[in-house]
């Protein structure tokens, strides 16, 4: 027996052919070889993010000498703000020295004053209180904590209490009524804790 193909049946299984092998060439090499540029493309970005990071960061490398010079010289420009707290002693005479010289420039005499000892306020810092007390008008009280707030170190007032010297129980046959009052203050300044010994 003897197997013909007809022109026609062989035009058939030749396009057949021929679409089968479009169709494995297309599925297992085109597409797959898509698919890879396309996480390549993706991959490409990622890479470009990471170039650019370390691109940066070789650029800051020489800044950051830079950078820690001022920033030590922020510190130390901060550090002279606060009280020095080496010794508590000196630190309780450099805060009444800048109360005493704001009243003085103020034109007040401080009636009582008290200073307590140096105690912890957190890890940092340690803080020393002044109580004062002292007669004036509001306009010295005024100026007083002006220049209690224009030191040259960094004092607060933690407490300021008021009450006049003299309460009138009816109007003043001549003249006006004392404008005195009689002010207690509690001022303090933050000194550096001391530095802790590792061991």
């Amino acid at each position: 027996m003897k197997f013909e193909i007809r022109e026609r049946d062989r035009r058939a299984v030749l396009m057949l052919l021929t679409a089968v092998g479009l169709y494995v060439i297309l599925s297992f090499g085109v597409l797959p070889a898509f698919d890879s540029l396309r996480e390549a493309a993706g991959e490409t970005s990622n890479k470009e993010q990471q170039l650019s990071k370390y691109r940066r960061a070789l650029v800051r490398k020489g800044n950051y000498t830079q950078l820690l010079e001022q920033a030590r010289k922020n510190m130390a420009a901060d550090q002279a703000l606060f009280i020095r707290g080496d010794n508590p002693s000196l630190a309780a005479v450099e805060l009444q020295t800048i109360v005493e010289g704001a009243a003085t420039k103020t034109g007040l005499s401080l009636n009582q004053r008290s200073i307590s000892a140096a105690r912890k306020k957190d890890d940092f810092f340690n803080e020393i209180t002044m109580t004062v007390a002292l007669d004036a008008t509001p306009l010295q009280i005024s100026s007083f904590l002006t220049e209690l707030r224009n030191a040259p170190k960094f004092v607060v007032v933690r407490t300021l209490q008021l009450a006049p010297t003299e309460v009138p129980h009816e109007a003043p046959a001549k003249g006006g009524f004392k404008k005195v009052l009689r002010a207690n203050l509690t001022i303090s300044g933050l000194l550096p804790a001391p530095a802790r010994k590792n061991g």
